[in-house]
């Protein structure tokens, strides 16, 4: 298997998965809509941006994921990143909303994750890759660990969740090179910086205030697994 290029992906494959994922991303929709993540405690707003955006969201993600890795693999690599987009939605939005990661969406993702690219490396032989993928799962969970106990010792928002979200984000990008791995990682840290300082130029918040660190690290994911990216090695 090979990165150097895109796949020829068919029309009527990205198209079949547009359509899917907006169906899907409805249900997800439905559930999120109705608050039922919510903590006792976690009493606040809803968020301002309508769940609408979720099937939006998720058909736009498994168009380009199935465009950007349809026929790899013999077509086994697609699933993975389909699965792993619809829980990355809801992770987005729950996070975004009370700025914590379930853990009974984050820690099942792992084994359905790993079985999915093992079955693509199964197909392809590329056992490579999937060795790669848990290198970079390991490396990333425990960079995040690092920063959770430093955050821990400054009092700052960032949390455990986001060291577990962490090893999935190397497994999902390690997989194709480690160059995209790097990308979602400097992605993540870059957008949720301007977004932070966006905030501050607006008046629309403090240097004090939490900033969900989730969706930002599933942007760069998105990123680095969409943009063409040159293999280190």
């Amino acid at each position: 298997m090979t990165w150097a290029t895109f796949p020829a992906t068919p029309w009527w494959f990205v198209a079949l998965l547009t359509v899917a994922g907006a169906g899907v991303g409805e249900v997800l929709r439905r559930r999120l809509a109705s608050g039922g993540y919510r903590l006792d405690d976690e009493t606040g707003p809803h968020p301002r941006v309508s769940s609408r955006v979720v099937p939006v969201a998720l058909a736009l993600l498994w168009g380009l994921l199935a465009w950007r890795f349809g026929p790899l693999s013999e077509w086994a690599l697609s699933p993975a990143y389909l699965a792993f987009a619809f829980v990355a939605v809801a992770l987005a939005w729950i996070d975004a909303d009370v700025h914590r990661l379930p853990r009974g969406l984050t820690r099942p993702a792992y084994p359905l994750l790993v079985a999915q690219l093992a079955l693509a490396s199964l197909a392809s032989g590329d056992w490579e890759a999937l060795r790669r993928a848990a290198i970079a799962g390991a490396v990333l969970w425990a960079i995040y660990f690092v920063l959770a106990l430093v955050a821990a010792l400054l009092g700052s928002g960032f949390g455990y969740g986001d060291v577990t979200l962490a090893g999935l984000v190397g497994l999902a990008t390690g997989y194709v090179s480690v160059s995209t791995t790097l990308v979602a990682s400097y992605a993540a840290f870059i957008l949720s910086g301007v977004y932070g300082l966006g905030r501050l130029v607006l008046r629309r918040g403090s240097r004090k205030d939490d900033i969900a660190f989730g969706p930002w690290m599933l942007l760069g994911l998105l990123i680095s697994l969409v943009v063409q990216v040159r293999p280190l090695f």
